[in-house]
């Protein structure tokens, strides 16, 4: 499936590094746009239009960075946000343009979908370990979600790992395949069960080995006749 793409509309900086609060004080805020086949080029953009734009595309969906006047468009990924320390602010974006004929490698978010049984009919807990796995694809055809199928855990022993999710041809995943997604873990009381039996198991044998090296009366009566009758 195509990934779509949005649109931002950006202008040329018209003030140096220095004065950069002064564009964001007016809610303008200053982007970096660099990649292969371009210079390293500084543009600002309406920080309201940003804004909305970063809460659509995220890190993992494609944008169209249209300089104004230019006629041309830029396709590239968000590489870096920067965020004020006290306000959260976005201060600062870096877009990294990328070639569309060419594979790139993105993080994308990892989404659970399903019920899993071991939760629904055994009471377990579920826990997500993975959210999120590298991927490569072309630009264009990066998801922009990875589902996980929580219904293939029927019980607490089925774990979901990477190797369980499933991609659209032209996507691979690059992340470890053993690498655990999501598992389901037994309410406190059926863990507890679990272990009280497995130290039980454990102690028996104990038991059973200490008998064995203990004298059995019979044995101490017949030596002791044995005895007699020697004398």
């Amino acid at each position: 499936m195509t990934t779509q793409t949005a649109r931002l509309a950006v202008q040329e900086r018209s003030t140096m590094r220095k004065k950069n609060g002064v564009l964001r004080r007016n809610g303008i805020t200053p982007i970096h746009l660099y990649g292969p086949g371009i210079p390293s080029q500084v543009f600002q953009v309406d920080s309201q239009l940003l804004r909305k734009t970063l809460s659509v595309v995220g890190y993992n969906r494609p944008v169209e960075v249209a300089p104004d006047g230019s006629g041309e468009t830029h396709l590239a990924f968000v590489r870096e946000i920067q965020f004020h320390p006290l306000t959260t602010e976005v201060v600062h974006v870096d877009f990294l343009r990328v070639d569309m004929t060419k594979t790139t490698r993105v993080d994308v978010p990892v989404e659970l979908v399903g019920e899993s049984a071991a939760v629904r009919v055994h009471g377990g807990s579920l826990i997500q370990a993975l959210y999120t796995v590298l991927v490569e694809a072309r630009p264009l055809e990066v998801p922009v979600v990875v589902s996980a199928d929580a219904t293939i855990m029927e019980d607490f022993d089925r774990a979901i790992r990477v190797s369980d999710l499933e991609v659209a041809e032209g996507v691979a995943i690059l992340t470890d395949p053993e690498q655990m997604v999501a598992h389901v873990t037994p309410p406190v009381s059926v863990a507890a069960e679990d272990e009280e039996a497995a130290t039980e198991a454990g102690a028996e044998p104990e038991r059973v080995e200490a008998a064995s090296d203990e004298t059995s009366p019979e044995a101490v009566v017949e030596s002791d006749g044995d005895a007699g009758s020697k004398a």
